[in-house]
């Protein structure tokens, strides 16, 4: 037993350490474009002693402190205060893949697994696809990781268990993924409640649940506090249910890891969607092990409560999006990802599969049913041998380009064959196994059974990701649009035609062509960054989409809107507001920097202001104008007195101190608007109001003054001092006979 768990932390050690020494990062999906750059600017400030309100690098000053995604007060950001970003940001997911195994095994043991089996509870949750899926999200990871601790506070009861379940929720909830905790309340009224009864057990994940909303306290205020100001709570949910819910065809994933394709992979062996919208799943698979698999079904008679819940997470991942969107309508936008209700399933079958080898061990002829399932595989990669190409047609139709049909059936055939003689290899193990009564050789069957899915943990030298030389050209501050190599200005959604048809090349392009990942590492900074969680402001959001219906003359007219220097395209639009730098050869086409003539300063005053009657009405009257950056729009009169000299003194992520001198007016700042921001001059408050419709604008009387512009944070201030007291009272009885 003592070999396959060193086996398997020497599996972790070498991924995880070039991760450590900043050698290597992971960058799949969302690590680069969501979290990476949410977290690089979070560093940057965290070593200035700061948590801003807002990020000024991300569409114009994006929610920060209040933006889960950012796990802005989660105690690993200490990492990033001693440790290179590199280090700091890749042990995130390696340390908590790591708590994932252990928290898991640690929960086994609770409810009465032995050493064997809760080896095998911890390996196959943290190499199942949940938790590699999870490796690709930055904050549904951590909660992912603490959970299972939840559990076993839950189980263990009483006042140290309340205590331990307290404070690993209040770290859950600091993670930054709401909907995945709220889900977890579900699993842990079963731990509770079969071990102390309804009553008890209730009373227990009562007190679980308010110590955990104590602790997390200052992200949940501050979340509040930014929340009814954004593209989701005022304009609705974004969709997404419909597409991210689990398939019926999926339930193949259990015996095949990846039956539709590698989703590393944009070519001939990539992921094809079951049904459109194609993209890749919210879970990439529902995998957890072939040998875990015959394992739980052994292990549901004995605990059906969770054999319950494993199929309720998986009928319900499915159901969630049945009917379009209306899970989203119902939730105003909360749960967009049906595949989320997953996690009960994450949860419930490692355990299961614990159970399930105590039963293989305890039962003479259990291991008959592995050697017959062995069988089966084989017969089913005689069978899909026999079938040929007939089958992969039948799965391409209408999944894969006409042209890539024939050489994409090829290939998917030879996948399916080999999928289904590794199967059937690692059940003939199991089956050896559970016959010799080897606890350890059933659990080793497990761990190698996992290793199939080993290409969903991505990582590259950090090298791959340096970008080019024009960062240095433009320099740090400098704000940049970019085409996305798979949605350029988000209108798009095909793939390039590339050499190298895998995920990791087109993160490397658009690397190349300053992309917010690694460019915001370099100082730049992108005031249309995709909206991809629905935090930005409702305003920002009606610019971007209205963007995508404009040529690129009235394009060109926004960048100098929103204070746009630089754009690095893959196209020569045709306008004259746009000067071409340089150009150079990439892989897949042409790379283009552009400057952009006459952008909006960082702080300026206007020559004329008018008052639109509504959003649509001002979207429509800045494209019509000469010159909006002279001649701006707002959402009520105003007077101004054109001509005043405008001084910026300083500006931070949050303070912004200009020196205003002139006849009285509107100060305009290249800063998204935001409610929560205060002006002040001499310690008097000053209006503020949106310009352009998404830039921020602050009234100023006549005369000399300095004005400030700031956010409180006294109420997250507050909400740190409750939680602070929170953690002691939760870590007291520690220390309690």
């Amino acid at each position: 037993m003592v070999a396959v768990a060193a086996a398997a932390l020497g599996i972790w050690l070498w991924v995880s350490v070039p991760l450590a020494l900043g050698q290597r990062t992971l960058y799949f999906r969302d690590v680069f474009t969501t979290h990476m750059p949410l977290k690089a600017f979070g560093a940057s400030e965290l070593r200035q002693g700061r948590i801003p309100a807002f990020n000024p690098t991300w569409a114009l000053g994006q929610p920060f402190r209040g933006n889960p995604n950012a796990l802005p007060f989660y105690p690993g950001n200490v990492l990033y205060l001693f440790l290179p970003f590199w280090s700091a940001f890749n042990l995130h997911y390696a340390l908590h893949w790591l708590l994932a195994a252990l928290a898991m095994a640690a929960l086994a043991r609770e409810l009465g697994q032995g050493p064997a089996a809760a080896l095998a509870a911890g390996l196959t949750y943290a190499g199942s696809g949940w938790m590699l899926s999870c490796l690709t999200f930055y904050n549904l990871l951590a909660v992912s990781a603490w959970w299972p601790l939840v559990l076993l506070g839950g189980v263990r009861g009483g006042r140290r268990g309340i205590a331990l379940g307290g404070i690993a929720c209040g770290l859950a909830l600091l993670g930054g993924e709401p909907v995945a905790a709220t889900l977890g309340i579900v699993p842990l009224l079963v731990a509770a409640c079969e071990r102390h009864g309804a009553r008890r057990g209730l009373a227990t994940v009562l007190g679980i649940g308010t110590a955990g909303l104590l602790i997390a306290l200052p992200q949940i205020v501050a979340t509040a506090r930014v929340m009814g100001f954004t593209a989701r709570a005022a304009m609705g949910s974004s969709g997404g249910a419909a597409r991210f819910h689990s398939e019926a065809a999926r339930l193949l994933e259990l015996a095949m890891p990846f039956p539709f394709g590698f989703p590393w992979e944009l070519g001939k062996s990539g992921y094809w969607a079951w049904s459109p919208p194609h993209g890749l799943p919210y879970i990439l698979t529902l995998h957890f092990g072939i040998v875990a698999v015959w394992l739980a079904l052994l292990g549901a008679r004995r605990a059906r409560s969770w054999a319950l819940l494993a199929a309720a997470g998986l009928f319900l991942a499915w159901a969630g999006g049945l009917e379009g969107d209306a899970l989203s309508t119902f939730s105003g936008g909360l749960v967009r990802y049906p595949e989320k209700l997953l996690f009960w399933f994450a949860l419930a079958a490692p355990l299961l599969a614990g159970w399930g080898i105590e039963k293989a061990l305890a039962t003479p002829r259990a291991w008959r049913s592995a050697a017959a399932a062995a069988g089966l595989a084989v017969a089913g990669a005689a069978a899909v041998f026999a079938a040929g190409p007939r089958l992969t047609a039948w799965l391409a139709a209408s999944r894969v380009p006409p042209n890539r049909i024939a050489e994409a059936s090829a290939q998917r055939l030879g996948m399916w064959i080999v999928a289904l003689l590794l199967a059937a290899a690692w059940l003939g193990l199991a089956a050896l196994a559970a016959r010799r009564g080897s606890g350890a050789g059933l659990v080793a069957a497990q761990l190698a059974a996992l290793l199939t899915m080993s290409g969903l943990v991505a990582t590259a030298p950090v090298a791959d990701f340096v970008p080019s030389t024009w960062a240095r050209r433009l320099g740090p501050g400098t704000p940049v649009v970019t085409s996305n190599l798979s949605a350029p200005l988000g209108e798009v959604e095909e793939w390039y035609e590339l050499p190298d048809t895998s995920y990791r090349t087109l993160v490397r392009l658009g690397t190349f062509d300053l992309e917010p990942a690694t460019g915001v590492l370099h100082g730049l900074r992108y005031p249309l960054a995709r909206d991809r969680d629905g935090i930005y402001s409702p305003f920002m959001a009606r610019v971007q989409h209205g963007l995508r219906r404009l040529d690129w003359d009235a394009r060109a007219h926004w960048f100098r809107v929103l204070g746009v220097e630089a754009a690095v395209l893959d196209e020569s639009p045709a306008t004259g507001k746009l000067r071409l730098l340089a150009a150079r050869q990439r892989l897949g086409g042409t790379s283009r920097l552009f400057a952009v003539r006459g952008p909006a300063p960082p702080a300026g005053w206007p020559r004329s202001v008018t008052a639109a009657p509504g959003p649509a009405a001002a979207f429509r009257s800045i494209g019509e104008a000469p010159d909006p950056v002279a001649d701006v729009v707002t959402g009520r009169p105003v007077g101004h007195v054109p001509g005043a000299s405008v001084r910026l003194i300083e500006e931070t992520p949050g303070r912004i101190e200009a020196e205003v001198s002139g006849g009285g007016g509107l100060l305009v700042l290249r800063r998204a608007y935001q409610p929560l921001y205060r002006a002040t001059a001499a310690g008097e408050p000053l209006a503020i109001l949106p310009v352009n419709l998404s830039l921020l604008g602050v009234e100023v009387p006549p005369g000399t003054h300095r004005v400030r512009i700031e956010v409180s944070s006294w109420p997250e201030g507050l909400a740190g001092g409750i939680a602070l007291l929170a953690l002691t009272a939760a870590l007291a009885p520690a220390w309690r006979r």
